[in-house]
Parts: structure tokens; sequence; C-alpha cells
């Protein structure tokens, strides 16, 4: 029998507490976004827009962002979307971000339950769910739109749960779950079933399902990758991010292992050249460190689990990736803390486990604030701070007056509009990013003052002003609707 720490209700109670706060939490920064119209085109207007396509059994052409249109799962091989699609007709344009929401909370609890098995200790559980849900990367991720490497990061808790029970129908359930998230997912789970394969080296059947595990995620990755989304009509968002290092993946990996110190320079170094982009990947480790990476440094099959993560955040062409901020970190999350009770609970004496596990969630939650606050890398302020009262307001415009404009606009009209109003406009067939548009042909446009003269290449952007009529307007928003011939 388990020696309790913490009666049942007691144990209960916190818990739930717990997870109230971080529900809060969530909704205050995700929805609370999303209501003040500071969610964007890229990505959840796409990805809404994307699940109405597939709820009308089409797929979408990513028009929204590409001047030749091609299948969004050519640029993204994302299945969750097509599974979720048909709530869109219960929760709407919120719909991906409380399934994110849901899905993090989820998370949690399968943290909970894996730790619980490993201790006899009811603090660690409850303290291992808290710095997980308080972690930067869980925090920065949910405060830009959705994403759903983030959902896919979820499921790699679930995966370990039924591992470690020995579950594996639930477990292989799992691992096809994880792959299903994104092109670059499977190779992820190589990874991790490699690093697992050390804790479970004494149970056959484990090991087993493990090297299965391996070969799949593994065969997964070249079909869809090299095969798949080519005969899509592309390589992948994912691959333009690498194309500087080979003309494809082979010849990247090739390139990376027969050049290790380039490979490890580049993990470290500004490889961008602009000034204002150094000590951005430093950054990422310190804190990465303070959350968890330290006590993962006593745990090194977790770190083989890192190594692919590692890689594609800090070989990325594009810096934004390196740093503390977006939803670039969130896969470290779970595989961090995870390793580090996994780290804890072999503690003997209970005391110091308590006392490092709270100097670690104290350590988090410190380091959280401070990727909030005063970071090097760019952050979006204003979607994090919710506890400063401009996470409260749109400075750019009225809110109340642009649901007005929204409610002017007929549900089966085509769209032209900025890039926070898409995501309240996708549910639509045809819906533009007006940023992104070679040419603005729709039924209706709605932009703020300051992309009425938007120049892209020397030219104004929206050339066919002539063709439109005013419909309302209050100086900072315009709601335009085309001419009747």
């Amino acid at each position: 029998m388990k020696a309790m720490t913490l009666g049942k209700r007691q144990k209960n109670i916190t818990l739930a507490s717990v997870f109230t706060v971080a529900g809060v939490l969530y909704c205050l920064i995700s929805l609370v976004n999303h209501f003040l119209f500071k969610t964007y085109a890229l990505d959840l207007g796409l990805y809404t827009h994307a699940m109405y396509d597939y709820a009308h059994f089409r797929i979408d052409d990513c028009s929204m962002f590409k001047a030749v249109p091609q299948s969004i799962l050519s640029d993204h091989f994302d299945l969750y979307l097509i599974i979720l699609s048909p709530l869109i007709y219960v929760f709407g344009s919120y719909t991906l971000l409380l399934v994110q929401i849901v899905a993090v909370l989820l998370g949690g609890w399968g943290i909970y339950k894996l730790i619980d098995l490993y201790t006899d200790d009811n603090w660690i559980p409850i303290v291992a769910s808290t710095t997980f849900f308080f972690s930067f990367g869980i925090i920065q991720a949910l405060a830009f739109d959705y994403h759903s490497n983030v959902l896919t990061a979820m499921m790699l808790l679930w995966l370990l749960y039924f591992l470690k029970r020995r579950r594996f129908g639930l477990s292989t359930l799992f691992v096809v779950l994880f792959v299903i998230g994104k092109e670059n997912m499977s190779l992820w789970l190589l990874f991790i079933a490699i690093g697992l394969m050390w804790d479970y080296r004494k149970d056959k059947q484990a090991i087993w399902h493990l090297v299965a595990y391996a070969v799949f995620s593994m065969a997964y990755f070249l079909i869809i990758n090299m095969i798949v989304m080519p005969k899509l009509g592309g390589n992948g968002g994912g691959f333009v991010r690498y194309a500087h290092l080979g003309d494809n993946y082979v010849d990247i990996a090739t390139r990376l292992v027969k050049h290790p110190f380039e490979t490890i320079q580049m993990l470290f170094t500004n490889t961008n050249g602009i000034a204002n982009y150094d000590g951005i990947k430093e950054e990422f480790y310190i804190c990465a460190l303070a959350s968890g990476m330290l006590l993962t440094l006593l745990k090194p099959n977790y770190l083989i689990m890192i190594v692919p993560l590692l890689a594609q955040k800090m070989l990325a062409v594009d810096p934004n990736f390196w740093g503390v901020s977006f939803q670039y970190s969130v896969e470290f999350v779970p595989v961090l803390v995870v390793s580090s009770f996994l780290v804890l609970v072999k503690l003997k004496n209970g005391k110091w486990r308590k006392a490092l596990g709270f100097v670690l969630l104290l350590s988090t939650v410190l380091t959280t604030f401070y990727t909030i606050g005063v970071p090097k890398s760019a952050i979006l302020v204003d979607q994090l701070c919710v506890y400063q009262g401009r996470h409260y307001e749109q400075e750019e415009f009225d809110v109340r007056y642009a649901r007005e404009l929204l409610k002017m606009i007929p549900d089966d009209a085509s769209v032209s509009a900025t890039s926070n109003f898409v995501p309240h406009l996708a549910l639509r067939e045809s819906i533009q990013n007006f940023a992104h548009a070679t040419k603005i042909d729709a039924d209706y446009v709605l932009i703020t003052e300051h992309y009425v003269n938007l120049e892209r290449n020397g030219q104004v952007v929206f050339t066919n002003r002539s063709e439109y009529e005013t419909l309302a307007s209050d100086g900072r928003l315009h709601l335009l609707r085309r001419k009747l011939q």
C-alpha cells in the first residue's frame, strides 16, 4: 500500500486546484487573444479554413498565403485537422484554440499519471504536472494561435504512460496519433523509441514494440516527406527552413554527419549574421536548463529524444525558431519535465525529493516570467502578459465596432481581410489574407487603415480599389463591398 503523504481529499483538492488555475490561465491567454483579434491568418486562420474545407469534403489549396494553389497537405502533412473538422459546427472559430487548451490539460494529466507509477510520494506527481503547466514552452505556444505540434507533444505523455503499464495496444494507438500530427513528428518518434530502449532493456516485449515503433516512424517519415508530399505539389513548409543545408533530407543528414564540428557550431552560434540575433540560442539553452534540462543531463537516454528537436530548432534559417518564443519550444517540455522527475523519484530521502521538486517548479515559473518580460527573443508581449491591462485591450481599433462589421458580412460571401480578422471569417468557402494577396478579388474587403495604401515591391496592393464602395468605416476600420454591376 502506498505511503500517503497527502490525504485522498487533500490530494484531489490540490490536483483540481492546479488544473483549474492552469485552465483559467490558458483561457485568459488564448481565448482572450482571439476575442480581441490578436490571432492571425497564419496560422489560426489557415487551419480553421482548412477544417472548414475538410468538413465540406475539400482539401484547402493554401491560396491564403501562396500565389500558386497547392494542397495544404503538401505544406504540412497534418491529419489532425481532418479529424477535428466536425467540431467547427459546435465551437466555430474558437475550435482549435479550445482543442489546444484541452490537449495541454490532458497532457498534464498524463504526466501526473505517469510519474505516479514511479513513486509512493503523492506530492511529486502533482508538482510534476504543475511544472509542466507553467513551463515557458507551453505558455509561449498558447500565446500564438494554434499549432498541431502542441497536440503531438501531449500525445507523447500518454504513449509513455501506456508503454510503462505495458498496455501495448494503447501505446501503439498513440504512436499512430503521434506521427499523423505533422510530417516531422515521425522523425522525433524515432529518437524517442531509441531513447526509451535503455529504460526497457530488460523487457523483451517492450523492446520489440519499441523497435517496431522506430522502424514504423522512419518508414512513415521517408514515405510522407520524400514521396507523398512532393507528389502533392511541394517539399513541405518544414523543409524550406532547412533548404540552405541541402536539396533533400538525405543530403541534409549526410552533411550534418560528415561535418560534426560545423553542426555543433551551428547549434550554438548566430548563423544569420545579424547582431540583433546574438545570444538568442544561448538564452534558450539557459531557460531550458532552468526548466528541467539540468536534471535531464542525469538521465542521458532522454537527451537522445531532444536531438532532433534541437536540430530542427537551431538549424532553421529563420532566427525566430532559435529562441524561447512562439511554439518552437513546446516539444521540449514533456521530455524535460518527465526526465527531471524520473531523476527526482529515485531520491530515497523524501524531504530532499520534495525540496528539489519545488525548487524545479519555482525555477520553471521564474524562467517563464523571464521569457514574458525581458527576453532577447522577439515575443508577443500583449498576447502573454495576462497580469497587465494591455493584454485585455486592442489598441489598433475598436473591438465592438469590428464585431458590428463582421455581422454585416454574409456567411456565403467571399472576403479579403487583414490578418487578425481572417480567423474570425475563415468558416466560409473563400477567404483571402489581404496582405498576401496578389490581386484583391472578393465580395467584401475588411481592412485597417494601415492596409488601405499597402505597397508590395513598390506597387499598391489594392489596385482595383475603384471597384469597391465603402459600406462602413470609422476611420480606422473599413468595410468595403464590390459595387453592383
